[in-house]
């Protein structure tokens, strides 16, 4: 892995995006995997600007949203779809054809998971992959213990994946299991990246990134993947030994 530290979220989120970029710019059909939540919301920002200038064309990229809660709506805003519509689709002007999510209201969502990880399959896997990294080394829904190897599952949530999620929902919301993509599809991804910000992440960070690959903690997942891009902000990585 290659581990960047830049000085604040800015810096972060621009440094993101131009990896994106460059990958799209030298492959125009790549499938890109997304995280929601506030971490990315400032790398696609930077992405429209380079979109609204022209250049860079994502009309014939593949979009997948990497998870989603159980049980909520994804006309809710507080759902990973409806995130990513707001913070991403929407702004960079992607079209419906465009996007891959899962169908939370399947009456088969192991069949489902089956269906997104056939998707990936087909495409060699994935050509980008972008993830955030939750306060207790999750990514997407792939909690502590999840298997290094693991495709796009069920999860059953941690009691502080419950918590931390309550800042997505106008109003206390139920929250007990997720549908995700799983390590295994970031460990292939030719272009994994995991970003971090602000100082609630350096504990984990320092954790995963100091140790060694342990699935007690998700995100150490890293430690395998020559290709990872790991890249954080200066808080975040405060306690991230040089």
């Amino acid at each position: 892995m290659t581990t960047r530290i830049f000085k604040d979220y800015e810096a972060l989120c621009q440094a993101v995006a131009d990896q994106i970029i460059a990958y799209v710019q030298r492959k125009p059909t790549a499938m890109v995997c997304l995280a929601s939540g506030h971490t990315p919301v400032g790398v696609f920002g930077c992405l429209k600007k380079v979109v609204d200038a022209g250049a860079v064309d994502l009309s014939r990229c593949t979009f997948l949203s990497l998870d989603e809660w159980l049980g909520i709506d994804p006309s809710d805003p507080g759902s990973c779809l409806s995130m990513l519509q707001r913070d991403c689709f929407q702004p960079l002007q992607i079209s419906e054809n465009q996007i891959e999510f899962f169908k939370v209201h399947a009456s088969d969502l192991p069949r489902e998971c089956d269906r997104m990880n056939v998707l990936i399959e087909r495409n060699g896997g994935l050509d980008i992959m972008l993830v955030g990294v939750g306060t207790n080394g999750h990514i997407g829904m792939n909690e502590p213990g999840t298997s290094f190897d693991s495709v796009a599952h069920l999860s059953t949530l941690t009691e502080e994946t419950k918590a931390v999620g309550q800042k997505y929902f106008e109003q206390t919301t139920a929250l007990s299991q997720g549908i995700t993509l799983g390590l295994k599809h970031l460990r292939e991804a030719k272009l994994p990246i995991v970003m971090a910000s602000g100082a609630k992440k350096s504990e984990i960070l320092g954790k995963a990134l100091n140790g060694v690959a342990t699935e007690a903690i998700p995100v150490s997942v890293v430690h395998l993947i020559p290709q990872a891009w790991v890249m954080v902000d200066e808080e975040a990585a405060s306690l991230i030994r040089s």
